[in-house]
């Protein structure tokens, strides 16, 4: 059995802004799969150019695995509600989009682009979705004293999940309308979102399955020894106890760089663990934006 190949079908979307990042965590998926694990990966995006596609495929060469980009015109999401400083646009919307997308599979994994991938994911993608939308990772208790997040009161979900690792049950999903339901959710809540796709699969979602934290590691709680003094263990510590977290954080698949001190790729001094990786992608997809430099420029970290 453990020579029996397991081909797994990952999703990313980003933009042109975002291809430094997007090639760092692709390097590490592909880095850190077992010999026996195939990825079909496949970027959605709305104007990334054809030259950039072609570095991005030569990253795939001689390995077991492949990669696919597809365009997703913006204005499918024209009337869904954004952030006004441009840094989350239309595009956060498309992960929700992937049971559509592609049909021929019947689970899918969705991964954010501002993190690495430290292990594989074949347990992942072979969790038990029988009953659920889909697995994510659990952030709050899903109330009216939540800390980060928004509480909606027509979320019936006891927990509150974070979309940066998504496992679709696909099937599942296009039996339910669960797209439909996605444009539902925009259109009724519109303004009141506001961590957007976040928002939305939660509402949209009847049943989500929680998947260990290890999942979803914050950076504040990977690097730091002592993590109780994050601002996200204010709200995780009602979830996991401190030996829980401990645990997990040794266990890293995903380490997510949410929240404070911001992406790594704009430390003044780039965390080892990232940069091993960002040292790997071809030299033509480390690019930097204007944003990038203003803000590795007066990085405090």
């Amino acid at each position: 059995m453990e020579n029996t190949v397991s081909k797994i079908p990952v999703v990313f979307t980003f933009d042109k802004r975002i291809i430094l990042a997007g090639a760092v965590i692709i390097q590490s998926l592909i880095d850190n799969a077992k010999s026996n694990t195939q990825y079909d990966i496949y970027v959605y995006h709305p104007d990334i150019d054809d030259k950039t596609i072609l570095e991005y495929k030569k990253m795939v060469e001689n390995t077991p695995h492949s990669i696919t980009f597809e365009y997703i015109s913006k204005e499918k999401f024209k009337n869904a509600p954004i952030n006004k400083h441009g840094s989350w646009t239309e595009i956060v919307y498309y992960r929700l989009l992937i049971p559509e997308l592609l049909p021929q599979y019947d689970k899918v994994i969705y991964i954010d682009t501002d993190a690495i991938i430290l292990g594989d994911l074949t347990e992942a993608y072979n969790i038990d979705l029988e009953g659920y939308d889909c697995a994510a990772v659990a952030m709050e208790k899903n109330n009216d004293k939540m800390i980060c997040h928004k509480y909606f009161p027509e979320n019936k979900n006891d927990l509150t999940y974070i979309s940066s690792f998504i496992i679709f049950n696909s099937k599942k999903m296009r039996q339910d309308n669960f797209v439909n339901k996605v444009f539902d959710v925009i259109k009724t809540f519109n303004d009141r979102l506001k961590f957007f796709d976040l928002d939305t699969l939660n509402i949209a979602c009847d049943s989500i399955k929680p998947l260990p934290y290890r999942y979803g590691v914050f950076q504040s709680i990977y690097y730091n020894d002592d993590f109780k003094g994050s601002f996200e263990y204010s709200f995780l510590k009602n979830i996991y106890s401190d030996d829980e977290l401990q645990k997990e954080k040794e266990n890293t698949i995903m380490l997510h760089y949410a929240g404070r001190p911001g992406k790594p790729w704009r430390f003044k001094k780039v965390p080892a663990n990232y940069k091993q990786y960002l040292d790997k992608i071809p030299k033509s997809l480390k690019k930097y934006t204007f944003r990038d430099l203003r803000k590795k420029l007066f990085s405090k970290v």
